[in-house]
């Protein structure tokens, strides 16, 4: 036990000009040394204490930071006006705590969502702002997260509203809609209408091309195909089974002739699997010695297609 404390110390001091901006953050740092004794939290670390951050940064809980927790915490960092540094010490884990109540209304904007808050967020962008979150501000989204750092997902969180300095408040109209009247068009009620979280996995899906093939591999350090597929729906907050198989009954089929962004598409007898995109092409990682791209459907991949899934 003598590391982690002396190495918390170390942290404190480190930090200590930060704290100068005003004695809560400080006192709240060591509240949280004295309550939990923490470890700091790195790039490399592994274990319960990366799977309570990351659920507590709003991302996929698996165990392992890496490259998407370090940004979600320099994220975190920057929106919370501490010490930026990627790494998980009593600062950041006093911080954490502190703003861990009271956000079951936290409102966080996403593809097709509607509102005066969309508005808003698309005037910070210097977009057109209709009020609807289509595919342009999801696009404009993404490149601004890109340029500040942010965690590229294409959503308006707490930590991009932040950088946007606009406040995200007020009625927002989300799809799929769960009841009542709507006002969204009606070609999102037809039977075979995309799925919103299948539009985020296709965008999501993008940030992974160039990983390496990896044979049972399900995360950014090297993806098999069906690993890709689950990865990223996990990302989203959607539990898939992790084998082609499974996957294949994971949702409701869909015809070839209407394929939407997020779908995800077969081959082989179902023991190969990838993500559409659209405009006739899917990401996905083929086989040893390459990496996860983006190919069409046709040719050799359509004598060989299987079917579609829709999820969600």
């Amino acid at each position: 036990m003598s590391v982690p404390l002396v190495m918390a110390a170390a942290a404190t001091s480190v930090g200590a000009p930060a704290y100068a901006a005003g004695s809560k953050h400080e006192r709240t740092a060591r509240a949280s040394t004295r309550t939990h004794h923490e470890r700091i939290l790195r790039r490399g670390a592994t274990g319960p204490d990366v799977v309570r951050l990351q659920r507590a940064l709003g991302i996929t809980a698996d165990g392992i930071f890496g490259r998407n927790t370090e940004r979600a915490v320099l994220a975190f960092q920057r929106s919370h006006g501490i010490l930026v540094d990627g790494e998980v010490g009593p600062q950041t884990w006093g911080t954490i705590g502190a703003g861990s109540r009271g956000r079951a209304g936290t409102i966080v904007l996403r593809l097709y969502d509607r509102g005066p808050a969309v508005a808003a967020v698309q005037r910070a962008l210097g977009i057109s702002a209709d009020g609807d979150y289509g595919p342009v501000t999801v696009r404009a989204v993404r490149a601004f997260q890109g340029r500040h750092g942010l965690l590229v997902d294409g959503q308006v969180g707490p930590h991009t509203a932040a950088a946007l300095h606009v406040r995200l408040s007020g009625p927002v109209t989300q799809y799929p809609h769960s009841g009542g009247t709507s006002s969204t068009p009606s070609r999102h009620h037809s039977s075979s209408a995309p799925s919103r979280v299948g539009a985020r996995a296709a965008l999501l899906a993008r940030d992974y091309l160039g990983v390496p093939y990896r044979w049972g591999g399900s995360s950014p350090s090297g993806f098999d195909c069906s690993g890709l597929v689950y990865f990223v729906y996990g990302r989203l907050g959607v539990s898939l089974p992790r084998v082609t198989y499974s996957q294949w009954n994971a949702g409701r089929h869909v015809l070839r002739s209407e394929l939407a962004p997020g779908d995800l598409v077969f081959f082989y007898g179902q023991s190969h699997v990838g993500v559409y995109i659209g405009g006739g092409r899917f990401i996905h990682a083929p086989h040893t010695g390459t990496s996860v791209r983006i190919d069409s459907l046709s040719g050799w991949y359509a004598s060989a297609y299987d079917g579609a899934v829709r999820v969600g």
